[in-house]
C-alpha cells in the first residue's frame, strides 16, 4: 500500500480551492499554463500604464509564457519558507482570466501577507478584481488567522487602489520604489479584519486545514479560533 496517495498530500496548495459564486481560485498546475499565458498575452493593461515593477506583460507570447512559467515554478519550489509567494489561478465561469496571489515573510509570526494580482483586460471593470481580492482575504482571515493584509499600487494606477478601498483597506503611507529601473511613487494600503468588506456571496474554502499545517500554524483548537460564519469550510 503506498504511503503517499495523492499529489495534494505532497504539496497541499494543490488541494486548496477558494470559490465565491462563479469565481474560483486554485493553485497553478502545469496544464493550466498555456491558457493562462493566452490570458496574459491578450492584454493586461494599456501601453501607457506600468502597474508592475518591470514591464513583463508586453512580451512576445512565447517569452511571456516562459517568464510566467519560470516564476510560478520558483514560487512553487519555495513554498512554504520564511519568504514565500502563493499565486492562485483565477477562473470565472470556468475560464482562466488571471492570477490572485499573496506573499509573506515569516508568516507564522507576522501573519501579514501582501496581495498581488493581474487580470486579463477584457474582463476588467466588471467587479471581478474586487471579488478575487475579497476571496483571497477571506481565506487569510478565516483560515490562516492573518492579523492584517497589505497591498500597494503605483500612484498612476488608480484602478488598483480603488479595489483596495472597496475591500476595506485604508491608506498606509507612500514610498518610492523601483519600476523599470526608475523611482516611482508607490501607495501602501492595509486591511484589518474589522474593516474587511466581504463579498455578497458565500466564500467556500476547501483544503484550509492542510494549508494551516503546511505553513506551520497551530490547529484552530489550539488557538481558540473557530471557522468564521462566512461559509468557509475545510
Amino acid at each position: 500500500m503506498p504511503v503517499v496517495t495523492s499529489l495534494e498530500e505532497l504539496w497541499p496548495p494543490f488541494g486548496l480551492s477558494i470559490s465565491c459564486g462563479p469565481l474560483t481560485l486554485r493553485a497553478i498546475r502545469d496544464d493550466d499554463l498555456p491558457e493562462l499565458v493566452d490570458a496574459a498575452a491578450a492584454g493586461i493593461h494599456s501601453d501607457d500604464l506600468r502597474p508592475f515593477p518591470r514591464a513583463w506583460a508586453g512580451q512576445d507570447p512565447v517569452a511571456l509564457g516562459r517568464d510566467l512559467a519560470s516564476r510560478y515554478w520558483k514560487y512553487r519550489a519555495t513554498f512554504p519558507s520564511d519568504d514565500w509567494a502563493l499565486p492562485l489561478l483565477v477562473r470565472y465561469d470556468g475560464r482562466i482570466i488571471g492570477v490572485q496571489g499573496a506573499e509573506a515573510v515569516r508568516y507564522p509570526i507576522l501573519r501579514t501577507p501582501d496581495t498581488f494580482s493581474w487580470l486579463t483586460q477584457s474582463v476588467q471593470g466588471q467587479g471581478i478584481g474586487t471579488l478575487m481580492r475579497q476571496a483571497m482575504c477571506a481565506f487569510f482571515f478565516d483560515e490562516l488567522d492573518a492579523h492584517a493584509i497589505t497591498s500597494g499600487a503605483y500612484a498612476d494606477n488608480p484602478a488598483s487602489a480603488e479595489v483596495s478601498r472597496k475591500v476595506g483597506y485604508t491608506a498606509n503611507g507612500t514610498k518610492l520604489e523601483l519600476r523599470d529601473e526608475t523611482a516611482a511613487e508607490h501607495h501602501k494600503f492595509i486591511l484589518t479584519p474589522d474593516r474587511f468588506v466581504r463579498p455578497s456571496e458565500r466564500v467556500v474554502i476547501q483544503g484550509g486545514a492542510a494549508m494551516r499545517a503546511f505553513i506551520g500554524l497551530p490547529r484552530p483548537s489550539e488557538t481558540g479560533n473557530h471557522p468564521s460564519e462566512s461559509g468557509t469550510n475545510s
